[in-house]
């Protein structure tokens, strides 16, 4: 197309004066170095888009300046200077991502006001100056995703109505400016995943009334509060994934009408406040699982009436009465589940679905209705028939028919309250109110009577301790006067000669009043060696007659 214009310029030319074709020549020579220098070698152009990508470039090339739209993507350029793109004007859109990027000046992106597309992902930047973004009001989408940025300046975004999209995903920031993006209240999404925020001011995202989706997973919050996102209005997608958040609460009377869709999945939660989903009257898609819930309020369960998606596998759940909202609520949801719900406690039901516990353990009948049931069960069994009636709780039994074993299942049904099992109630429960009665009856007395005669009562005790205090002198002084007695016994000797003057002088005396003589008669004092011949001569005579009366005299003499 150029040559045939070229040449369609020629033919003209010859017809014209020598004046105005030399005239002409010098116009179409000054426009020679223009033509050439919209595509620069080695770069790649689509009319006034150039692409030089991956050219191992470290600065920018020169005579662009007819250029709509610049990718340097793939490219070695170590930093930005001041006023370096000065010269694209015309420019809309500016790739430089995957160049190692490490230092933006302040001025770098002057004169690009046209400019609505800026990708500095990929790179090494650590910092930006408050300025940076200043000179593109016109900015739409901004991409500094997978950089090293550990903070950001306050106004780094200031100016920027227009921008719609920015992507801050993959650095390694801390926390979030308090009104940072208060000028941009065109954004619509937000990505400040992967980061490393600990904790939410209330107004970080203040002025964005019309974002959309807000990412926020892959960082350190330990705490989901519904109160940090106030005045969101436009709010439909927030995404809390993995994070190490252990409640979630809310702390501010405000409703978020458009908020469909909810990922707190892989976080450590084990509380959700009840009245947190009434919040979000419209949300359809609830991600919950991989979290440490154990169970789910009725009030909460009640607030996911417009759910159309949930996911609640992965969690803690005890399989207890607790566990029953949740249970009831399941029971009747239509719409998309994730894998089955399976019981983490306790050791009974461990591994089992959540379903299945609650009606083979029977979790949630009422304590009261399930033991008349039993009771009634039992003794319509005993009558030899069964419940007629709409079905209720299913029994299965097992009987022995021939040695084998045959299961047959029947439903068991009740349509009021049995008499007999009633007055069985009435009456264990008055006997044992009556024992409680009787046993306080009794501690009261025991109480009053300590009070009203404690010296009573020490009295009683001294006069217990005296009588066994006596009772054991008494003892001691029985068990001297045997041991007395016997030591007497133990140290007598035979060859004593007191004692065997005594024997003789009874022995005379029992001889005499047997033979009718007279004791006192006797002359004189007896030796105690007449006394002793004399009473052996006497006691050979009457040996037979009288040594029975000497045995049992003994013990009165030496008495």
């Amino acid at each position: 197309m150029d040559f045939l214009l070229v040449g369609l310029y020629l033919t003209w030319l010859q017809r014209k004066p020598p004046g105005l074709i030399l005239c002409s020549l010098g116009v179409f020579l000054k426009m020679l170095p223009a033509v050439e220098g919209v595509c620069p070698r080695p770069c790649r152009c689509d009319g006034k888009l150039l692409y030089c990508e991956g050219l191992n470039l470290t600065d920018v090339p020169r005579n662009l300046s007819g250029a709509v739209g610049l990718s340097l993507r793939g490219n070695s350029l170590p930093e930005l200077r001041d006023g370096q793109f000065a010269s694209l004007m015309q420019l809309t859109w500016l790739y430089l991502d995957h160049n190692g990027i490490e230092a933006v000046d302040e001025d770098a992106f002057e004169r690009l006001r046209r400019v609505k597309e800026l990708d500095l992902s990929y790179n090494r930047v650590e910092s930006l100056p408050n300025a940076t973004f200043r000179p593109l009001p016109n900015l739409r989408m901004l991409d500094l995703s997978h950089n090293s940025l550990q903070a950001l300046e306050p106004d780094l975004f200031h100016g920027l109505r227009k921008l719609t999209n920015l992507n801050l995903r993959y650095n390694a920031l801390k926390f979030v400016p308090v009104r940072i993006f208060q000028d941009c209240r065109s954004m619509q999404f937000l990505d400040l995943g992967y980061n490393q925020l600990l904790s939410l001011a209330r107004n970080s995202f203040a002025g964005l009334f019309k974002l959309a989706e807000l990412h926020l997973e892959h960082n350190e919050l330990v705490k989901v509060n519904l109160a940090h996102f106030p005045r969101l209005l436009s709010l439909r997608t927030l995404y809390m994934q993995q994070n190490k958040a252990t409640i979630v609460v809310s702390t501010l009377d405000w409703t978020w009408p458009f908020l469909e869709k909810i990922d707190f999945s892989g976080n450590e939660i084990e509380y959700i406040e009840p009245h947190v989903f009434e919040s979000v009257p419209n949300l359809k898609s609830l991600q919950l699982h991989l979290n440490k819930l154990t169970y789910v309020d009725q009030r909460i369960v009640d607030s996911w009436a417009s759910l159309t998606s949930v996911a609640l596998s992965g969690n803690e759940w005890e399989c207890s009465r607790n566990i029953c909202a949740l249970a009831s609520w399941l029971s009747g949801f239509k719409g998309q589940q994730d894998s089955a719900l399976l019981c983490a406690s306790p050791d009974t039901a461990q591994g089992e679905d959540v379903l299945d516990a609650v009606h083979a353990f029977q979790l949630c009948e009422d304590p009261q209705e399930s033991t008349t049931q039993a009771y009634a069960f039992t003794n319509n069994l005993a009558r030899g028939y069964s419940y007629d009636g709409p079905t209720r709780n299913p029994y299965d039994l097992q009987d022995v028919e021939g040695g084998e074993i045959v299961t047959s299942s029947f439903t068991v049904t009740e349509n009021g309250i049995d008499h007999d099992s009633t007055m069985q109630i009435h009456k264990v429960v008055t006997g044992t109110m009556a024992l409680i009665f009787s046993f306080l009856i009794l501690v009261l007395m025991l109480y009053v009577s300590w009070k009203c005669f404690p010296a009573g009562v020490r009295q009683l005790r001294q006069c217990l301790g005296r009588q066994n205090r006596k009772q054991k002198q008494k003892q001691s002084m029985q068990q001297m006067a045997a041991m007395s007695a016997q030591e007497y016994y133990v140290d007598y000797k035979p060859n004593h000669m007191e004692g065997a003057l005594v024997i003789i002088n009874e022995a005379q005396r029992l001889f005499h009043r047997d033979t009718g003589a007279f004791w006192e008669s006797s002359p004189g004092p007896v030796t105690a060696a007449a006394a002793f011949s004399e009473g052996e001569h006497r006691c050979a005579n009457r040996s037979n007659g009288s040594h029975n009366d000497l045995n049992n005299s003994f013990p009165q003499s030496q008495a």
